[in-house]
């Protein structure tokens, strides 16, 4: 993906959500930011996003009912689940609207590297 990506963030927890949201301007991408499913698919549904990376447990709806409804109208944008509790845990719920999972904390590179990943681009150091 090249550097300027529009990226939405979707996650309950403000720290998380603020964190990676900088983290990733920091890296040169547009960021926009949700706290709920419902306010990221508001969101989403005015603008194009590239990649979405959604928190796996929210209340109301959580980030793999998320990832359906963003690829139900978009079913070609990325979406990674970032999680505590474990990639295996997502992944058992098969669902094809997952692309990648990132297990929670991660630090600046498992992200520029996880998204480069969903991208279909070689990580660059």
């Amino acid at each position: 993906m090249e550097t300027g990506g529009k990226i939405l963030i979707v996650d309950d927890n403000d720290f998380i959500r603020i964190a990676v949201s900088k983290m990733l301007s920091l890296l040169g991408y547009e960021v926009s930011s949700a706290d709920s499913g419902e306010n990221g698919l508001s969101i989403f549904r005015k603008n194009k996003f590239a990649i979405v990376l959604s928190d796996y447990e929210m209340p109301g709806m959580d980030g793999v009912t998320f990832a359906c409804s963003v690829k139900k109208r978009s079913p070609r944008t990325r979406v990674v689940i970032m999680t505590g509790a474990g990639k295996e845990t997502v992944f058992s719920r098969k669902s094809t609207a997952v692309d990648e999972v990132i297990s929670k904390p991660f630090t600046l590179a498992e992200i520029d590297e996880t998204i480069q990943n969903v991208s279909g681009l070689a990580f660059c150091a």
